[in-house]
């Protein structure tokens, strides 16, 4: 299987499903304006993200070996990377992030008050930027742990960002995010281990821990998982009621009385 026909086959229909659940609620005149008003433009936002963020990383490790895939599986390149791939990363982004945001349109307006959470947003904030440090350290001295090593260190620093700006917030809509997380992510799972089982891609067995999941390598598992919570928490901060005020603690005053 190619990774064009994996594309075709497994990233496809569940997008055509999303987007016709989108049209469907953006028709709806008693639909919730914020989640899609302000959600669809972060989105977009996302997409680049998406490239400009995952890119380098991706081409270095298939530079490296991590992962590869079989002559004239793929269409062409562009920075080592397969343009299938990118076809992904935006596949994924609003496979995930559409799926957000319809779960958070169904959110009851009349949330709680929203507590301080200073203690919970610098735990979590800590707490990711440990396990980039951790990651970088594993990456560097033990080769089994590249992949998952070097993923904790290029995204760990991300989510600590999201942490320290509303991981209270992301407590309040735990529930929106794990009926986000848990389809969304299961679905990639079993998508990736069919493409893994049918020669789309090989995952080196020297980079990694050796720990696989049904055949499905830890890190792989790993990698949808924390791609996918970096989206959905995106769009769970973005739509949240309480963000607006929440950014503007950290504008100096000078510049907002400018």
């Amino acid at each position: 299987m190619t990774y064009l026909q994996f594309l075709a086959i497994f990233l496809l229909p569940p997008l055509i499903g999303v987007l016709a659940v989108t049209r469907y609620t953006l028709r709806q005149p008693d639909r919730p304006r914020r989640p899609y008003d302000v959600g669809l433009r972060i989105l977009a936002l996302l997409l680049l993200v998406a490239w400009v963020w995952t890119t380098p990383w991706d081409s270095w490790i298939i530079r490296v070996g991590v992962w590869t895939y079989p002559e004239g599986g793929v269409v062409a390149t562009l920075a080592r990377v397969p343009l299938e791939e990118y076809l992904f990363m935006a596949g994924q982004t609003c496979l995930a992030g559409l799926w957000t945001l319809w779960q958070t349109s169904r959110v009851d307006a009349l949330e709680p008050a929203v507590s301080n959470g200073t203690l919970r947003r610098i735990a979590g904030a800590v707490a990711w930027s440990v396990a980039a440090m951790v990651g970088a350290f594993v990456a560097v001295t033990n080769s089994h742990g590249l992949y998952l090593g070097s993923m904790l260190m290029w995204f760990g620093p991300l989510l600590a960002v999201q942490c320290a700006v509303g991981a209270d917030l992301l407590r309040m809509r735990r529930a929106v995010r794990l009926r986000t997380l848990v389809p969304v992510v299961a679905y990639l799972w079993v998508a990736d281990r069919i493409a893994i089982a049918a020669g789309t891609w090989h995952i080196s067995a020297d980079y990694t821990s050796g720990i696989s999941i049904l055949g499905l390598p830890l890190e792989e598992a790993l990698f949808f998982a924390v791609t996918s919570l970096l989206i959905v928490n995106s769009l769970v901060l973005a739509t949240h009621p309480a963000l607006p005020a929440r950014l503007r603690t950290f504008v100096p005053k000078k510049i907002v009385r400018q």
